[in-house]
Parts: C-alpha cells; structure tokens; sequence
C-alpha cells in the first residue's frame, strides 16, 4: 500500500511537470514574431552616406553634413545645422494617409527655439498647402498632421522632446484598427482615432525629410528649420508589433 502511494506521488509530479512545460512551451508560442525587414520601404542608416538600403539608391541631402551618432560613431548620423541653406534633407515621405504603416527614428534636436519639421509634404513657400507632417514645436511637444477621408487632423503630444539628447520616435498607423499611437523612446505618448486610406501621389506636392522652410520668414525674417541630426530612419508598410517596437527603441 505504502509502495503504491508513491507510485501516485511519483506520477502526479512527473504530471505536473509535463503541464507546466506545456504550458511555457505555449507561453513563447504566443510571443511576437520580430522581423524589421518585413514590409521595409525605405532604412537610412546614415553611416556617412545616404544610401537607402531597401533600393540602393544615394540620396542627394542637398547640403547636409554627417556627425556623429548616438554611439559617438563618427559620420553615424545626417547632420543639418546650416540655417542659411533651405531645402536640406531626403525627398522621402512619412506614409501618414496610407491606411497602414510605421515610421522609426532616432534625433537629437540642437533648440526648440523654432518649429522643427521632421517630415513635411508641401511646397517651399507654401505651408498652407501641408499634409502629412510631423514636426516639433517650440514648445517641446510633437505634432501629428495628415489628411483623412473626412478632412485633415492635427494632434499634439505632451512636452516629450529634449534638445541635446537622443531621443527615438516611432509612429504606428492603421486604418483596420481605427488607430494611430506615438511612442517616445519605447513609452507611448499619444493615441488617436485614424480612418486615412489615401492613396498618395509622392511628389505631388513633393515630401521631405528634415526639410527647411521659410513660411514664418516671409513675414518675419525668421524661418523655421530643422536643426540637429537624425539616425535610423525607417519606414514601413505595415503596423509594428509591440516587440518590435521595443526592439527598435533599445
């Protein structure tokens, strides 16, 4: 009798055992799948050069320098620090509008003490024609634009933006979700209703990356400018899981 109790004990642990090394097997089963080459439509790593590297194709940054990155490598980083110069940057969009999509990226802005546009499509001298921008302000929070279906939106974070200090940003758009989230440094700052499908034409009116602009200057002598440096530039196509958000914010 005694033998055949331990016997049940002997069972019902290995039994035991076997469950709870189900159930961890079925706990890494439900972990996000991280692939950041998937849904890729354009990475600039900028290591002293500004080749996209889903195309291959050199980008001209019209004046812009390289500097140091967040790692202090050398040229690690697109430097645009020459306010006399307008236009510096990449002809390349942010994908706000699109019915899904992501955008990562790493700065570290010199001042706050002008708007600091991060990405804009518009024209030179033409603000009021903007859609699609994100861009810092001048208090310390940053902006959201894009056009929707059922007419253009703006939302605003809280103060979230340093200057003198690298900062990773990362947008996540979904029309299927009826959201779009903003994240500071792997932290989420901002959600929002999001209902945009346009189909956008990229060079009508054209799209920039860290663009200069003098729409304030021609009233006021005084342009808004980006001015500081940016790193790791991605976008996608898709909507980021949670994993890889926190991936590409490390």
């Amino acid at each position: 009798m005694k033998n055949a109790d331990c016997f049940s004990q002997l069972m019902g642990i290995l039994f035991l055992g076997v469950l709870i090394s189900g159930c961890d097997k079925g706990h890494d089963d439900l972990k996000p799948v991280t692939n950041l080459d998937s849904g890729l439509v354009y990475y600039f790593p900028f290591d002293g050069n500004s080749i996209d590297q889903v195309s291959q194709e050199t980008y001209d940054v019209k004046g812009a320098t390289f500097d140091a990155d967040r790692f202090n490598n050398p040229d690690g980083a697109l430097r645009i620090a020459d306010t006399t110069l307008y236009e510096q940057g990449v002809n390349v969009g942010s994908g706000l509008g699109e019915k899904e999509g992501s955008l990562s990226f790493w700065i570290n802005l010199y001042e706050l003490n002008k708007l600091h546009p991060l990405f804009l499509k518009g024209y030179f001298h033409n603000f009021s024609a903007r859609t699609n921008n994100l861009f810092v302000t001048t208090d310390s929070a940053l902006t959201v634009y894009w056009a929707d279906t059922e007419g253009d939106v703006t939302v605003k974070t809280q103060k979230v933006i340093k200057p003198n200090k690298w900062q990773h940003i990362l947008l996540r758009w979904a029309k299927s979700r009826s959201l779009l989230e903003v994240f500071v440094n792997g932290k989420k700052v901002l959600s929002n209703d999001y209902q945009s499908d346009l189909i956008l034409d990229p060079s009508e009116p054209p799209e920039n990356m860290c663009y200069s602009y003098n729409y304030e200057g021609s009233h006021t002598g005084s342009p808004n400018h980006f001015r500081g440096r940016i790193d790791e530039v991605r976008r996608y196509s898709r909507w980021l899981n949670d994993a890889e958000v926190d991936e590409l914010s490390d």
